[in-house]
């Protein structure tokens, strides 16, 4: 694996709402390990919205365990959390490991069957392939008001089309 592949996510959706329990299935994975803020939730809405929420149900239901991680604060991350009750990491520090990793292990599900889903390539992608697992990409749900995102956006365009490149269209 080059330098360059840790920026490539290994797959793409539009949204969180777009990834199926069969594609789960069909990929080997048993746990998804989400990212909050612009992945499952904006900045400014304290808690999932009921759609999220049936999305994360539907998953866990399909036997895949969900976890959370964020480099937001704990107060944060604990409000996001409480009502789903999952295992969290916050203040996690991507593309730094060392949190995910403790994450993974009290999940008890290995490596290989255990996927990052998060909004941003120089966090969350960098972060699941250094840890050795598999990155899944999602559309930003906000980027209003938020003009560093927005500046790292147009850094990821290039990682995006290799991906293109190498998977067809997005």
């Amino acid at each position: 694996m080059s330098f360059k592949d840790n920026f490539i996510p290994d797959h793409y959706f539009e949204s969180v709402l777009r990834i199926k329990p069969e594609f789960l299935a069909e990929n080997n994975i048993k746990c998804l390990i989400c990212d909050i803020d612009n992945t499952l939730a904006t900045y400014s809405e304290p808690l999932p919205q009921k759609k999220i929420k049936d999305w994360l149900d539907m998953t866990e239901a399909s036997g895949v365990r969900i976890a959370l991680i964020s480099n937001n604060r704990e107060k944060r991350v604990y409000t996001f959390n409480s009502v789903l009750g999952y295992l969290t990491s916050s203040s996690a520090g991507k593309p730094f490991t060392k949190r995910l990793e403790k994450l993974i292990k009290k999940t008890g599900v290995k490596k290989e069957e255990t996927a990052v889903i998060g909004d941003q390539i120089f966090t969350d992608v960098l972060c699941a392939k250094r840890a050795g697992i598999r990155a899944i990409l999602v559309r930003s749900i906000d980027t209003r008001g938020k003009p560093f995102l927005k500046f790292k956006k147009f850094f990821e365009r290039h990682f995006m089309d290799i991906y293109r490149k190498r998977h067809g269209n997005y």
